[in-house]
């Protein structure tokens, strides 16, 4: 708990307030630092949209599609390039505003600034982000199991528990340190100090991993590599 409300210290949130055309209404002057290439003239002149590259649009307007019947507030992360080449990560939540007519006539934004805490300097992920009710769970790496794809999503699997993560398995694996994590399929990247045995069958090869009975399956064109890491092959 105490580790929480530090890093809950630590964050503050930039804050969007916005209409259901993107137009932005207002802000909180952290978005002038998360968003330091922009001038107040053109975040207040643009739409929200205009802050972020396509991938990144498009998952947001994904995301504020699901608004009008979701019933809590829906967390992902999203990466950002700034115009200077420098990558960071946002953690968001989209939140419909009601009206006193209770319309649901605008949205607000919250985005914390994650990048310090899941990057070292050369950008590897030394943790990852998970949104869990209200909080920011950061997973240490060492604790993940083994990675699913969920869609355009993923989901993180430890011993115990596994949590839904916004980042895309694609996204998470070009960040995991490769020494330790190995894509074996595209909907799996399995941490390799977690595998307990590796299962041929008819040129097919599955791997059983620490506290789960599921048998993940490795790709034709991943095990040679894949065995031969492992020093099977």
């Amino acid at each position: 708990m105490d580790d929480l409300v530090s890093l809950l210290n630590t964050l503050d949130p930039g804050i969007v307030i916005f209409g259901k055309d993107f137009k932005v209404h207002y802000i909180n002057r952290v978005i002038l630092t998360i968003f330091a290439e922009f001038s107040p003239e053109e975040i207040f002149s643009g739409s929200l949209m205009d802050l972020h590259q396509a991938p990144s649009s498009e998952k947001i307007t994904r995301i504020l599609s699901l608004l009008s019947t979701a019933k809590r507030q829906i967390p992902f992360s999203i990466k950002i390039l700034s115009k200077d080449q420098r990558v960071r990560y946002l953690f968001m939540k989209l939140i419909s505003l009601l009206s006193p007519e209770m319309e649901e006539s605008l949205c607000c934004a919250l985005m914390y600034d994650i990048t310090p805490f899941i990057s070292d300097n050369t950008m590897h992920l030394m943790k990852i982000p998970i949104g869990v009710k209200n909080d920011i769970k950061l997973i240490d790496l060492k604790d993940v199991v083994y990675i699913e794809a969920d869609n355009v999503y993923s989901r993180v699997y430890t011993h115990s528990k596994n949590y839904f993560s916004g980042l895309s398995l694609g996204n998470l694996y070009d960040r995991l340190p490769h020494r330790y994590f190995f894509r074996i399929h595209r909907s799996y990247v399995v941490n390799l100090s977690k595998i307990n045995k590796v299962h041929k069958d008819a040129g097919t090869v599955f791997v059983s991993v620490q506290g789960s009975t599921k048998k993940l399956p490795v790709s034709r064109n991943k095990a040679k590599e894949f065995l031969r890491l492992l020093g099977i092959k």
